[in-house]
């Protein structure tokens, strides 16, 4: 009996041998196709490293095999990103006349996909370089403007302006600006009112410009219909002078509308020349017929 003992705990031994050897064979295989494998997501691009060393060639989306253990991906996002400098973070310059000036800034951009390894191996922290910079640009461009046009239609000139030097700056390195947006301007309260008080003249004077103009445009309106008016008179009387028979055949063509039932009487006077039967030059109380209204 002690001689068959030994024989089972060899037999589990080696069992438990192998399973060792084979969760470790798992364990390494996982390892290795964990290391190997890569997915880069629509959003982002990957900058691969061997040995420290940064590759020319980004990985786009999709999976991708490399070689385990010695290769990392540093994965950058290509989408649109907004970089916010509000709040204790916001810009101060000085303008042409030396006023300081605060204000916030947004600056959105995205990275050019084909040099995210350019981007990472030249700036690494690309975002705190592009902070600097904009800040910089940001007291060289304020300082070419007065205070008003922060305020007037020449904002969206500065923001151009300032969309146009950061991008000139930092497209070669493969940041894309895409917009620039200036927001809650702060000014001495006393700068502010004055600004404030110009604007309104300004409108003021333009309102009255416009009041000007129409009124001017109304007096020749009213010219033109007057000298329209004028010569229609002028055309109507030479007719009549020109026609006398005009008038008659009038007064029979009323005649008519009266035996009709369209029209009414009255008495008054009328020239002889209206009207068969009266001599001369005199006028007479005799019936005219006039339509009914």
């Amino acid at each position: 009996m002690n001689g068959e003992i030994p024989v089972k705990r060899a037999g589990r031994s080696g069992r438990w041998r192998a399973i060792s050897a084979a969760v470790i064979a798992f364990i390494f295989l996982a390892t290795f196709l964990a290391s190997s494998l890569v997915v880069i997501d629509q959003t982002e691009v990957g900058v691969v490293k061997i040995l420290g060393k940064v590759q020319d060639e980004p990985l786009q989306p999709g999976l991708h095999v490399v070689t385990p253990f010695i290769t990392e991906v540093v994965r950058m996002p290509t989408y649109e990103k907004t970089m916010e400098m509000v709040g204790e973070q916001h810009i101060k310059a000085l303008t042409s006349e030396g006023l300081p000036v605060y204000f916030d800034m947004a600056v959105q951009y995205k990275i050019d996909p084909l040099k995210a390894p350019e981007v990472y191996s030249t700036l690494k922290n690309y975002e705190v370089w592009m902070e600097s910079r904009i800040r910089a640009h940001a007291r060289d461009i304020v300082a070419q403007y007065k205070a008003e046009d922060l305020y007037t239609e020449k904002r969206e000139f500065i923001q151009s302006d300032f969309e146009r030097r950061l991008d000139d700056e930092f497209r070669p390195y493969g940041i894309l600006i895409t917009a620039v947006l200036i927001r809650n301007i702060d000014l001495p309260e006393s700068v502010e009112k004055a600004i404030q008080a110009k604007i309104e003249a300004k409108q003021e004077a333009e309102r009255m410009q416009f009041v000007v103009q129409k009124e001017e445009l109304e007096a020749e309106r009213k010219e033109v219909e007057a000298q329209g008016i004028a010569r229609a008179n002028q055309i109507i009387g030479e007719s009549l002078r020109n026609n006398p028979e005009y008038i008659q055949w009038y007064y029979l063509q009323v005649l008519d509308d009266f035996a009709k039932g369209d029209a009414s009487v009255i008495v008054v006077p009328v020239p002889s020349s209206m009207y068969p039967g009266v001599a001369g030059n005199a006028t007479a109380n005799i019936p005219l017929i006039l339509p009914s209204r």
